[in-house]
């Protein structure tokens, strides 16, 4: 006799029932079909179990009056422990900063195994891609472990191949990730992030899950799009969490609380540039808010996250230590018991603050020097920097300079670039332009105003 695989009926419950059986105990996970005429019970138990034997079990599980014996339409379900699997393939999409791998570093396009442990070290980020297409980010400062990452298959109704059933979980032993689930027909049991004192299983939804407080041990789910249901895996209790909505879960009360997440803020006054070396930028005003989280990366889908700030909601966060470049940035709104509301999205352009204000060159013994005034936030010794081109990627001349004056030696004919930095972490300023002409040191020997951006 032949079999198919029956849709998982929990792919088409209603919220509603799930809501209701949200206090019940899981059931084990498993695969159903149902029997056709030319099944053998031999031969099933061979394609389908690990081991033949395990047929008993399985008997057992159904509540079978006679496990040798099987009917054409006879339902059954198959416990995902005992069936044949493989590994499905994972793979690092993305590594900013510090990530590492089994203690190793890590680059994006490794492949992925179960057991696999990810760790992003501050100001770092990494993406990865289960075998169903799933993409979980970590967060700076997050350690996570590929937990289950395989494909069951299930022969379809012409026997002729087989469909393969996805099952996947991840464990996160400390920090936060963002999932973003696909959306497969095909799931063997939910997606599911594990904490070490809840479960999260989801099927086809965006969300975040959260263990990053290690006194309370709290953890905490926020549901951008679709639906999730969070376990407290010591107090047995169990909350449907839909989208727009939080949950934070406390080992140490049974109620798992849902409350709506906080909107958006608005972003659409707060400043498109940001001035080192403070690099103070103003938040906005959120009913609501108790704090703050404040993202900075350097992609639109912040897939390369470089900052990942907690912050109060009076004044400004700071955001001096990073490089000179064009940002993204990520605001959201967290209440009072620590759930993260809906994000904002803003580019971000970080530009130096030191400036030079005055310049000039004289030439004098075949040797130019070139005399400089920085604005008021510079301080200590000056780092220059002399190129061809405009990207510094190449230097010609470097010096650590304790005035402002630099001694250029004989520079032949050419456009140049000069750039000067400051401090550490370095405070630098845009890539002056700086001309010699043909004339110089032959006809003209002083230049003011030497130094300026280049149009």
């Amino acid at each position: 006799m032949k079999f198919t695989p029956l849709l998982l009926a929990c792919l088409v419950a209603s919220p509603a029932a799930w809501a209701q059986n949200a206090a019940a105990p899981a059931p084990e996970p498993s695969l159903p079909f149902v029997v056709q005429k030319s099944d053998k019970l031999i031969r099933l138990s061979r394609d389908l179990l690990i081991r033949p034997t395990d047929w008993a079990e399985v008997a057992r599980f159904n509540g079978m009056p006679d496990p040798n014996l099987i009917f054409p339409g006879q339902k059954l379900n198959i416990p995902l422990r005992l069936m044949k699997s493989k590994p499905a393939a994972a793979r690092v999409v993305s590594a900013e900063g510090t990530v590492t791998l089994g203690g190793a570093p890590v680059a994006a396009g490794a492949a992925l195994v179960e057991g696999a442990r990810l760790e992003t070290g501050p100001n770092s980020s990494a993406v990865i891609e289960l075998g169903d297409g799933s993409r979980v980010k970590l967060l700076p400062r997050t350690l996570a472990e590929v937990l289950a990452n395989r494909d069951y298959a299930m022969r379809d109704a012409s026997a002729s191949r087989s469909t393969n059933w996805f099952s996947g979980a991840m464990r996160l032993a400390q920090g936060a990730l963002e999932t973003v689930a696909a959306r497969i027909a095909n799931r063997a049991q939910p997606l599911e992030v594990k904490t070490p004192t809840s479960t999260i299983g989801v099927r086809g939804t965006e969300f975040r899950v959260a263990f990053d407080d290690p006194a309370t041990r709290n953890a905490r789910t926020e549901v951008i799009e679709g639906r999730v249901q969070a376990d407290n895996s010591e107090q047995k209790s169990s909350a449907d969490v839909p989208g727009g909505k939080g949950a934070l879960v406390n080992p140490a009360e049974r109620e798992i609380k849902v409350v709506p997440l906080l909107p958006a803020p608005d972003l659409s006054a707060s400043p498109a540039e940001v001035l080192k070396p403070l690099g103070n930028w103003p938040l906005p005003v959120l009913a609501g808010a108790a704090a703050f989280r404040v993202q900075v990366a350097s992609d639109d889908k912040f897939e390369k996250i470089v900052r990942d700030l907690k912050v109060a909601t009076a004044g400004a966060v700071e955001l001096g230590s990073l490089d000179i470049a064009n940002w993204y940035a990520r605001v959201r709104g967290i209440d009072a018991d620590g759930i993260e509301g809906f994000d904002a999205v803003k580019p971000l352009a970080v530009k130096a603050r030191l400036r030079v204000t005055d310049s000039s060159m004289q030439h004098r013994n075949g040797r130019t020097e070139l005399r400089f005034t920085l604005d008021a936030a510079a301080a200590g010794p000056i780092q220059a920097v002399l190129s061809r081109e405009r990207t510094m990627a190449q230097p010609v001349l470097q010096a650590t300079l304790a005035e402002t004056r630099w001694d250029l030696g004989a520079l032949p004919q050419g456009t140049y670039y000069v750039q000067f930095r400051v401090g550490t972490p370095p405070v630098v300023t845009e890539a002056y332009e700086l001309e010699i002409t043909d004339s110089w040191g032959l006809t003209v020997f002083d230049s003011s105003f030497s130094l300026h951006l280049p149009r």
